[in-house]
């Protein structure tokens, strides 16, 4: 059975985990759990409340938009592309708003809140599955073809036993949302190793705190992306397996999507985004160097870290295979009741 975990404060063994997380409070929240970082909501753009509505402000040809990602890697990518101008040279003026991140996302490109929105593939589907009106429009981080390329793990307590993806049978594991894409390639890993994908608990916190509920024994393992993944590593956690990539190569693991009503309205707004996407994802393929300099700027990971982790794959093009594998594979789990048309909630472009 999944159980919701809550997170609780441990005061026995705050070993050498511990240290470095207290010591960098800032880095902590640059990732994946919704809050915000140094890369405040509207960084380098302007005020959300003044940019945040569709439309011209005077400048010919330029059309403001909101766009909501989780704070870390995804919405370093964004404004990587911002600063560069891969999305001004498309006539788009963008605010990156990383105050409406997570399970916040979908409703707010349904409600208009925000006119585009990051989010994992699962949650597209799941939001697809309950007759929201959304569409993707492209996708967002890709996993590196070779496992040990890739920027999300499952990271084990040395304390744990757990080594092998089989000893996670048992096992409690963190997870940073729950019945989520995470549940999904866990369960399709134990599948796979043939141990019980039942007989496992998933415990919901935010990335920032995994690696202190490894050190103080309240989760066995937790599914980390980076850079606490380079981080777990540096303390000594043991690398279990490579989820996202071993459950299916080159998986698109999150995906921008807007309203229906949005991409019917403003068909060349959401092919400007589109192909702002394909710009910054190819700069990033062709100069990751670059992008790595640049981290520091757009969040608060340290130059030595943002050195040494493992970068997402960027590639703007929607990959049907991998919408019709979780499509399938949700069904399985019981995520979602039946299987969705995956290709009614594509816009892909015309050109």
């Amino acid at each position: 059975m999944r159980t919701t975990t809550r997170t609780w404060t441990s005061t026995r063994r705050r070993s050498r985990w511990l240290a470095p997380l207290l010591a960098a409070p800032l880095l902590l929240t640059a990732c994946g759990d919704g809050g915000t970082s140094g890369q405040e909501s509207g960084a380098g753009t302007g005020s959300p409340a003044e940019g945040a509505a569709t439309g011209t402000d005077g400048a010919a040809d330029t059309t403001k938009v909101r766009v909501a990602d989780t704070a870390g890697m995804p919405s370093a990518f964004l404004q990587y592309g911002v600063n560069e101008g891969y999305f001004e040279a498309e006539g788009l003026e963008v605010t990156v708003d990383v105050s409406i991140g997570g399970a916040a996302a979908v409703p707010a490109v349904v409600n208009g809140e925000t006119q585009f929105a990051g989010s994992n593939t699962v949650s597209a589907i799941l939001a697809a599955s309950k007759g929201l009106p959304i569409s993707i429009v492209a996708a967002g981080t890709r996993t590196m073809e070779a496992p040990e390329d890739d920027f999300a793990r499952i990271m084990a307590s040395t304390s744990s036993g757990v080594e092998e993806v089989e000893d996670l049978e048992g096992s409690t594991i963190a997870v940073n949302t729950l019945e989520n894409i995470n549940d999904v390639v866990i369960m399709t890993l134990m599948e796979d190793a043939g141990a019980d994908r039942t007989q496992v608990k998933f415990a919901e916190m935010g990335f920032s705190d995994m690696l202190p509920a490894l050190a103080n024994g309240q989760v066995d393992a937790a599914l980390l992306i980076e850079p606490f993944v380079t981080m777990a590593v540096d303390q000594g956690a043991t690398e279990v397996a490579s989820p996202y990539a071993e459950s299916r190569p080159n998986m698109m693991v999150g995906t921008y999507m807007t309203s229906e009503e949005y991409a019917a309205e403003n068909p060349e707004t959401v092919e400007a985004f589109q192909r702002g996407i394909n710009a910054t994802g190819q700069a990033i393929a062709d100069d990751p160097d670059a992008f790595r300099e640049a981290l520091p700027e757009v969040t608060t990971i340290e130059p030595d870290l943002a050195g040494q982790i493992h970068l997402p794959a960027w590639d703007a093009s929607v990959d049907l295979e991998t919408l019709q594998f979780l499509n399938e594979r949700m069904v399985r789990y019981g995520l979602i009741d039946e299987e969705i048309a995956v290709e009614d909630i594509v816009t892909a472009p015309t050109d």
